[in-house]
């Protein structure tokens, strides 16, 4: 994961990811998460060396500290504390005591949880999977409704969704093939996920694109088709082994009729179509959906 990419507290700005959580689940699971980065992280960097000692985790509190701090457009985080003799200075109790603080804002510390963990990468490389999956038992454990997913914490709808719906969509749009697929699908998750304009449309384009690289790998495209319904005609035709069911046909169509083309296409002098958040996170799955069924037919 790029240090330079927007942080968790900028891709949750306009929602509040803990509004559901118990009291205090947040700083539970960071007081729980900053304990396990001592183990995991911090300590194997300890060199036996005193002039060197905390060199290599000192390198890595800084690099995730101004990588944080510039996302968030602060000057700094915290201090970090200077001794008489420069062999002496540790930062990880700085990080540490950041990480624990509750004064310090709770989406500040996850995100430069998720830009530590970040920085430790090219240095621990798969051996940091464990500690991905220590960090979700631990998330799960205090109810918080967040998943990491390639190294970034997300909101997630529950276990029971991710496990059904986000986690093998995601393992089927892995190929190259549906970049296009996968990228307007993390968009829309995206703006959903910052209360971001239109983010169905994009799910919505991720599932146009999935329609057209079926009907194309399969030599169904006549290059005259004007639209995502003509396309879809080409998967439930007859003559083309009717690759999907009529009524499956008539449900994407409509999906498109209703769903994405009003946000499509400027709306005039009349109000502009707005889905609720409901809306919003059914079409998204609703893509998701139709997106798997399409692909496990390949």
């Amino acid at each position: 994961m790029s240090l330079h990419a927007s942080c968790f507290a900028n891709r949750v700005r306009g929602i509040d990811p803990f509004a559901s959580a118990p009291t205090g689940a947040a700083d539970r699971f960071l007081a729980s998460a900053a304990l396990l980065v001592k183990q995991a992280i911090f300590q194997p960097l300890v060199s036996g060396y005193d002039a060197i000692r905390f060199v290599a985790m000192n390198e890595l509190v800084m690099e995730a500290h101004e990588a944080t701090a510039m996302a968030l457009g602060r000057p700094a985080l915290f201090r970090y504390t200077r001794h008489l003799m420069d062999y002496d200075d540790c930062y990880a109790e700085d990080a540490l005591k950041y990480l624990n603080n509750p004064r310090n804002p709770t989406v500040d510390r996850f995100s430069f949880l998720e830009l530590l963990i970040a920085s430790a990468q090219p240095r621990f490389g798969p051996h940091l999977n464990v500690l991905a999956e220590r960090l979700t038992e631990m998330l799960q454990a205090q109810s918080l409704r967040l998943v990491i997913r390639d190294g970034r914490f997300e909101p997630s709808e529950g276990p029971a969704i991710e496990q059904v719906v986000h986690d093998p969509f995601w393992d089927l749009v892995a190929d190259a093939r549906w970049d296009n697929v996968r990228t307007d699908m993390q968009q829309a998750l995206r703006l959903r996920d910052s209360a971001g304009p239109n983010p169905a449309l994009y799910g919505a384009r991720a599932l146009e694109s999935t329609v057209k690289i079926i009907a194309s790998d399969n030599g169904w495209l006549t290059g005259r088709e004007r639209g995502a319904a003509n396309v879809i005609d080409m998967l439930v035709s007859a003559r083309n082994g009717r690759f999907i069911e009529v009524w499956e046909a008539e449900m994407l169509k409509r999906f498109f009729a209703d769903v994405r083309n009003p946000d499509a296409h400027g709306a005039g002098s009349a109000p502009q179509p707005k889905l609720s958040p409901a809306q919003t996170n059914w079409a998204i799955e609703f893509c998701m959906i139709s997106i798997k069924s399409l692909i496990v037919r390949l």
